[in-house]
């Protein structure tokens, strides 16, 4: 090992000295210099790991969208929905099962993420994702419905 360290360490003074200067050469002497001391110390130079030490629950913290908005500068607060949105929204959502209305509503109502839903649910990423889709397309049918009818008459 230290005879290959040798010729690495010959290797950056020829770059150094060379009458010639290739364009790539400051990153070959600086690759040459990382190779020197990963193989003098046994470890990637500048790394320490932190983060990766850390177990993944004790890295992040879930917090409710809703109660993180009443520390945000300059939020508005509004007041409740009119009666003729809730009657409206209270329309579109009979159409939809338990699973459909509990995921499109921590999704599209509450700003959860896909997996953070799937979380609270108990369920995988792609299974909340297929819920909501399935919601969006039945409420989209409605809506057509309801624009049609009232287009007719």
């Amino acid at each position: 090992m230290q005879e290959l360290i040798k010729e690495y360490k010959q290797s950056i003074k020829n770059l150094r000295t060379a009458k010639v200067i290739p364009v790539e050469c400051s990153s070959m002497i600086s690759d040459a210099n990382f190779a020197i001391e990963i193989m003098e110390t046994g470890k990637v130079p500048g790394s320490t790991w932190r983060a990766g030490r850390i177990r993944k629950d004790e890295r992040e913290i879930s917090v409710d969208p809703a109660q993180m908005a009443k520390y945000i500068a300059n939020t508005i607060t509004t007041d409740s929905a009119p009666e003729a949105v809730l009657d409206l929204l209270d329309i579109l959502m009979t159409n939809l099962t338990e699973r459909e209305r509990y995921a499109f509503d921590l999704v599209r109502g509450r700003g959860y993420s896909f997996a953070q839903a799937g979380t609270i649910m108990g369920c995988n990423k792609g299974s909340v994702q297929n819920f909501v889709s399935r919601a969006e397309k039945k409420i989209q049918v409605v809506v057509r419905k309801q624009h049609i009818y009232k287009g007719v008459v």
